[in-house]
């Protein structure tokens, strides 16, 4: 009589335990879906795989790229006298605007004006003496000779008149191109000659800002790209410009080359000297992007899960760069292909797919 009161408590609590293991394998398969996994036997179709899937979108490969480069006016100089002499006129001063030609400092030229008067004296007697031979040479007067001696005469006359009128010249320091002056390190009265820097002068009408590039992104560099840039000297101002010059070969130090971006400077805002913190966008390809659920990695390759005609396919990729939470790949992907991204672990080429969510969002 004992054993089969055991037998049937035996019957009762096996019983017991599969209706509790039935109750949790539901709760656990309605968790798995709440959860966004997929288990397959909850799928009405054993033979098919219970996959979740993404759209393909397409993106630029373009690269931000950031250095910190330095300004310098568009034109400048160290202005240097010609000559020796003691300062008599000074029109320079600081941030003073001269158009080209203007007289920014002026030398004592005593000497200089007597030297002009000489050469002009000379050269009005050795043109009188050329016309009075000529005259007389006509007439059968005077010999050739004589009249090639006060022809050279004339022109040794007219150089020395040139030279003593730049001589002149020199005594005057004008500007070399419309611009502005800097701080003069002379006063009148004060003695310079050729080795005085008397002051700067700067074209300011366009900033260049000179920085470095790798010569990795060399190739996407495009003259006359936008540029924009940002200075210490006006935070929080956001300055747009070009790409003017590139320089024509590679630091090999470095490996880089040296490029210059142009920002016009109007209002004269801006300074040479200045440090500036350079943006520039620098255009790629156009390649497919998935999510970076859907990439695979076997041993020597990458590999997603492509949805065609409702099978499996085995599509490799090469990684190019994530991006906003994808990642952008190489390989035969279209915009709008489907790719899996969750159920990956069962999957073979040509499996039967079926396709959990209902809605496909594009990967952004």
């Amino acid at each position: 009589m004992a054993f089969w009161k055991q037998l049937v408590l035996t019957a009762v609590l096996i019983g017991g335990a599969g209706v509790v293991w039935q109750e949790f394998d539901v709760l656990r398969a309605l968790a798995n879906l709440d959860d966004g996994r997929v288990d397959a036997r909850n799928d009405d179709d054993p033979q098919k795989a219970p996959v979740v899937v993404a759209s393909v979108s397409v993106a630029k490969d373009d690269i931000v790229f950031k250095a910190v480069g330095t300004g310098r006016a568009l034109r400048s100089v160290e202005l240097k006298t010609e000559s020796a002499g003691k300062v008599v006129e000074m029109a320079l001063a600081p941030g003073k605007r001269f158009n080209k030609g203007d007289l920014l400092l002026k030398l004592d030229d005593t000497e200089q004006r007597l030297a002009l008067s000489l050469a002009e004296t000379r050269l009005a007697d050795a043109v009188r003496k050329q016309e009075r031979y000529t005259r007389l040479q006509n007439s059968g007067a005077t010999a050739l000779a004589q009249l090639d001696e006060v022809r050279t005469a004339s022109k040794i006359a007219t150089i020395e008149l040139e030279r003593a009128q730049q001589a002149l010249e020199d005594r005057i320091l004008r500007a070399p191109f419309a611009g502005v002056a800097g701080l003069a390190d002379v006063e009148a009265g004060a003695w310079v000659d050729s080795d005085t820097t008397i002051t700067s002068f700067d074209d300011r009408s366009v900033i260049l800002v000179a920085f470095d590039l790798p010569e990795t992104l060399i190739s996407r560099l495009v003259p006359g790209s936008e540029v924009t840039a940002t200075t210490p000297s006006f935070d929080g101002q956001v300055l747009r410009g070009t790409i003017a010059d590139i320089d024509s070969r590679i630091t090999e130090s470095s490996r880089t080359m040296k490029i210059r971006a142009a920002f016009p400077n109007s209002d004269d805002m801006l300074r040479p000297g200045a440090s500036f913190n350079i943006q520039l966008v620098l255009p790629g390809q156009t390649f497919p992007m998935v999510p970076e659920l859907a990439l695979q990695f076997a041993r020597s390759s990458v590999h997603v899960w492509k949805v065609t005609e409702q099978l499996a396919e085995k599509i490799e990729v090469k990684l190019i760069r994530r991006r906003q939470g994808g990642v952008l790949v190489d390989g035969p992907l279209a915009e709008g292909d489907n790719v899996v991204v969750e159920g990956t672990q069962r999957l073979t080429p040509g499996k039967p797919l079926q396709i959990v969510n209902q809605t496909v969002g594009e990967v952004k």
